[in-house]
């Protein structure tokens, strides 16, 4: 082959693998870009799949969700306005102009469990919302709550509860009733607004600050509104749609283009100073900072508004304030919010009622742990000027959360798609944890990847959506996302781990469940703490928000050396011969408002003063008691404290004073009988707990099923629940390996069963109705398969794993102010109990509480009568339970053991009606000298039943054996036996003979 030849085949060789090479990459490009397309249309299957998928009950009825369906199916919004007067309105009483307050016109009067229907015409199908002329009654200091329903139905979950705002005003108080006997500032009180208000109906939530928007049928339309709580008149009520004009800054700033002002002028508003907030519980507090004004080192003096009572859903608060000059202002707000892990927060600011422009609607200020002057500007650092004419005018502050709305419910999808997938592995697996075991997932559900992919994807574009919210990447609620989504995606390589890792999954408190469900609490409360607010000038000269570090260490000196010299550590001072000395176990504030009560009511009308002090720990009546250095009253104590105290002598028996039982008839007698000792009654009930039976409605009605009455009904429930995954619940399925009298006698008491026999010298735990309800409560366990552990109930009722349950007071203060989602989605009523002979159900429970008593050195014994008997008193404990909810909200519920002043209290009207009927059935167990010994051997007899497995009739005849000995060396030791006998009656208390120590006509009958 000549040379010429090879170079020809050489190029050609070349040719072909540069060609090759070529096609190969372009090949491998052209995989790798459908690739890419088809990883993206397999996200977006993914997404919808998973949204199709989920089987959770709560967001499919919120108004989101709704909202969402109405606007893909572009329901019009029409603009003609419909409204209605009182004379085409049914129920209720009709009142004329004369009762109307101011109103002028003919007006409705409802009250709790009124119903106001009327019927509208309505040209065009649409969305409309509904305006209100109402004025709130003062009857009851509680939030009017109604409910709503358009022809027969509930459109939204939202509906079910909605409130109508209040206002109050901070009462002004003269120099010498603002100030307490150390020199320090009381919180004020509020006081309502009373005026008539037009308010759209707003969601609970404020997810949004227009009003909500209801769906219309062309023609008749049907509308019934239902009052939960309050007194109120209603007026006019309009059907119209309201639009938002706000303008740009740029655009206010062009049309109110005025000269600006040449003076330089600074007005500072108090920010404790509020002159309108719709809240009781929004308050003043004090913080200890020499920048802070006004400011005392020697005492508390209120100086800033308190951001942990303004950082909830729909908290406004109002300033009022003059202009002496027309013109451009700025404003400076001095906050700090060091709360949320780094989170910023947010406020809508209104100058005169309404938003200037539209970058106020929701301003953001950062996180800042120190105090900080923020002049409100635009994202280049452009001071805003708000332009104010000459004279008076207000500045509102507010919190919505429109927001976080579609991030904040699209995080509650995500948890919901994590739930459906878990309840579909359970039911596969049965929730057997078995690592050795391998399971097929993908064979019995083919989609889990999809599923797993399309939950990963939800979360990726939550977080980009909060990064671009917020503006920031580093955020602590974003880490928690990306580490929720990491444990997601180590799902999708290998889905069959799920079985085994649950607890990664969803279970514990590091899952990427509880991980997501955190950050949501995060997303909705928004404290921050304001000194002042500066209204000025361009240009004027702001004070530092912060003090010099050496101005701070003089003040820090100067206080730590007062505290030596302050009165109020000084006992000498403060308590003499003519003052009563209490101590009581309850917080500061609680203290706090105690003693102002006292002051203002007690001591003007007996003359007899009183100092509060501070109890933290039972056991220092015990010390006290051995020092001899006793107060004369103890309040808050425990209920099981009063009966060993007595046993002792160092406390009084409250029977033999005046006016014992006239006190005594105000209570249910059974709650005394923790009390008795002999022929004493020793402690006096201050409140008292309640057990209810809370169900989801929701989730019944979606199974077919109706709260359980007894627990016959009860075990019939299970075996459906545990067909769906969720389960009954009941307190003694906590994670509390004790079990006290309050987990196990209301089964022993409902079967009929006692704990001692007459004398108290022998357990009968044994025998009839009592063994029968301990083979029941352990067969719950063991037979009915009930969680043996449960760690919180609220949570697991939330989240729908068990919907229904007996929960405490507790319990109901959770649901309906930490779960607003909720809202009229659950029910309470009296727990499940026993059907006797007769066919009553009987739903014995114990009440357990705190007391008041008084001591036996006491040298002030009927003064300290006095003052406990006035304070146990049914309008003393119905005005402190409003007291309470002024100083600090709505959600601090007080339970008194006085049904008097229950009936009057502050309670929530959705269920005082259950909690009064369950408390006709309180039975308290009577006190016997060595009873723990048998609260504790039925508890470890319960134990060894469920987890030992070991016979129920075996377990309980040993514990029987135990107790008898103690109970024995107890009534030994305090000269009731001897040698094995009873040489001195011990009558113990029951519901039976409790009269006999309580009630006037059965101690006159003894006597």
């Amino acid at each position: 082959m000549t040379l010429k030849k090879k170079i020809i085949l050489l190029i050609c060789t070349l040719l072909i693998i540069a060609i090759s090479v070529v096609m190969i990459i372009g090949k491998g490009n052209l995989k790798k870009s459908t690739d890419d397309e088809l990883t993206k249309i397999e996200q977006e299957k993914s997404m919808e799949a998973i949204e199709a998928y989920i089987s959770g009950f709560k967001s499919e009825s919120n108004y989101y969700t709704v909202e969402k369906q109405w606007q893909t199916k572009k329901i019009a919004t029409p603009s003609k306005k419909y409204e209605l007067t009182p004379e085409e309105m049914q129920g209720g009483k009709r009142f004329d102009p004369s009762q109307s307050e101011g109103y002028g016109k003919d007006v409705i009067r409802l009250e709790p469990k009124d119903e106001l229907t009327f019927d509208v015409e309505i040209d065009q199908e649409g969305l409309y919302e509904f305006w209100l002329d109402y004025y709130i009654l003062p009857e009851t200091n509680l939030l009017a709550e109604v409910s709503m329903k358009i022809n027969d139905e509930v459109l939204f979950n939202e509906m079910n509860s909605f409130n109508l705002s209040l206002d109050w005003q901070t009462e002004t108080l003269d120099k010498g009733s603002k100030y307490d006997r150390y020199g320090d500032e009381l919180s004020p009180k509020s006081n309502m607004v009373l005026e008539w208000k037009k308010e759209g109906v707003l969601d609970l939530n404020h997810f949004a600050y227009e009003p909500l928007k209801f769906k219309l049928n062309k023609g008749k339309n049907t509308i019934k509104l239902s009052v939960t709580e309050g007194y109120l008149l209603v007026g006019n009520i309009e059907i119209a749609n309201t639009t938002s004009d706000t303008p740009t800054y740029a655009e206010y700033y062009s049309e109110n283009k005025q000269d600006k002002t040449d003076t330089n002028k600074l007005i500072t508003i108090e920010a404790e100073n509020i002159s309108k907030k719709n809240k009781q519980s929004i308050r003043p507090k004090y913080v200890r900072d020499p920048q802070i004004t006004p400011y005392d080192y020697k005492n508390r003096i209120l100086n800033v508004l308190d951001g942990y009572s303004f950082g909830d859903s729909g908290d406004r608060v109002q300033y009022n304030f003059e202009v002496e000059e027309s013109g451009y202002y700025n404003i400076t707000l001095k906050y700090a919010q060091d709360t949320n892990n780094g989170m910023p927060t947010f406020r809508r600011i209104e100058f005169d009622g309404k938003v200037p422009f539209k970058e106020l609607e929701l301003y953001m200020f950062s996180y800042s742990s120190s105090w900080k002057n923020e002049l409100l500007k635009d994202n280049e650092g452009t001071p805003f000027s708000v332009y104010l004419e000459k004279g008076a005018h207000t500045l509102t502050l507010s919190i919505n959360h429109s927001n976080v709305k579609d991030i904040y419910h699209e995080l509650l999808t995500t948890l919901e798609a994590i739930d459906s997938v878990s309840k579909d592995v359970k039911k596969l697996t049965g929730g057997i944890v078995d690592k050795k075991r391998e399971w097929r997932i993908e064979r019995y559900i083919p989609e889990i990847k999809e599923y797993l992919i399309g939950i990963s994807e939800r979360i990726e574009t939550q977080k980009k959506a909060l990064q671009e919210r917020y503006g920031m990447d580093d955020l602590p609620i974003i880490s928690e996302l990306e580490i929720a989504q990491k444990v997601i995606k180590e799902f999708i390589k290998n889905p069959e781990d799920l079985p085994h890792y649950m607890n990664k999954f969803i279970e514990d408190e590091t899952s990427a469940y509880s991980r997501i469900k955190m950050i949501l609490p995060m997303l909705v409360y928004n404290p921050m703490h304001l000194d002042k607010i500066y209204v000025h000038t361009e240009g004027e000269k702001i004070p530092k928000a912060n003090a010099r570090l050496f101005t701070s260490i003089v003040e820090s000196t100067k206080a730590f050396t007062y505290s030596f010299f302050n009165p109020r550590y000084n006992q000498e001072d403060v308590v003499d011969d003519e003052t009563i000395e209490v101590w009581v176990n309850q917080s500061r504030l609680y203290v706090e408002l105690m003693q102002r009560m006292i002051d203002e009511e007690f001591t003007p009308n007996t003359g007899i003063k009183v100092n509060l002090s501070l109890l933290p720990d039972e056991n220092k009546i015990i010390l006290s008691n051995s020092a001899n250095s006793t107060p004369d009253i103890a309040l808050g104590v425990s209920h099981a404290r009063p009966f060993e105290l007595a046993l002792r002598g160092i406390i009084e028996d409250l029977s033999k004073y005046d006016g014992f039982y006239e006190l005594t008839e105000q209570f249910n007698p059974n709650t005394f009988v923790p009390f008795i000792y002999d022929e004493g009654v020793y402690a006096i009930p201050e409140t008292q707990d309640v057990k209810l039976l809370f169900y989801r409605k929701d989730i019944l009605s979606f199974l077919g099923e109706t709260p359980p009455q007894t627990w016959e009904d009860v075990v019939g429930l299970v075996p459906m629940l545990q067909r769906y995954n969720m389960n009954f619940y009941t307190p003694l399925g906590s994670n509390n390996s004790f079990k006290g009298f309050d987990t196990t006698t209301p089964f022993i008491y409902q079967f009929g069963g006692r704990l001692f026999n007459e004398f108290g010298n022998q357990s009968v735990i044994n025998k009839d109705g009592a063994y029968e309800a301990f083979d029941f409560m352990t067969s719950l366990f063991t037979v009915y398969n009930i969680p043996i552990t449960t760690s919180e109930f609220f949570q697991n009722f939330r989240n729908g794993k068990s919907p229904v349950g007996i929960g405490d007071a507790n319990t109901y203060i959770q649901l309906k102010y930490a779960a607003p989602e909720l809202a009229g989605q659950w029910g309470v009523m009296p727990i499940p109990g026993v059907e006797d002979s007769k066919g009553v159900i009987e739903r014995w429970d114990p009440t357990y509480g705190s007391t008041g008593i008084i001591f036996s050195d006491s040298k002030k014994k009927e003064e300290s009568w006095e003052l406990l008997k006035w304070w146990a008193n049914a309008d003393t404990q119905s005005n402190f339970s409003y007291n309470i909810q002024s100083i600090l909200g709505n959600q601090f519920l007080y339970l008194t053991a006085n049904i008097d002043g229950f009936k009057k209290s502050a309670w929530p009207s959705d269920s005082k009606g259950e909690i009064l009927e369950q408390w006709n059935w309180i039975q308290t167990t009577g006190k016997v000298p060595g009873d723990y010994m048998v609260e504790r051997e039925i508890s470890n007899a319960w134990n060894k039943v469920v987890f030992d497995k070991e016979n129920p009739r075996i377990a309980i005849d040993q514990a029987v054996k135990i107790i008898d000995r103690e109970l024995e060396r107890k009534l030994t030791e305090f000269g009731y036996m001897e040698n094995g006998k009873l040489i001195k009656p011990y009558k113990v208390p029951t519901i039976e003979n409790v009269e006999e120590w309580v009630r006037r006509n059965e101690k006159v009958q003894q006597e």
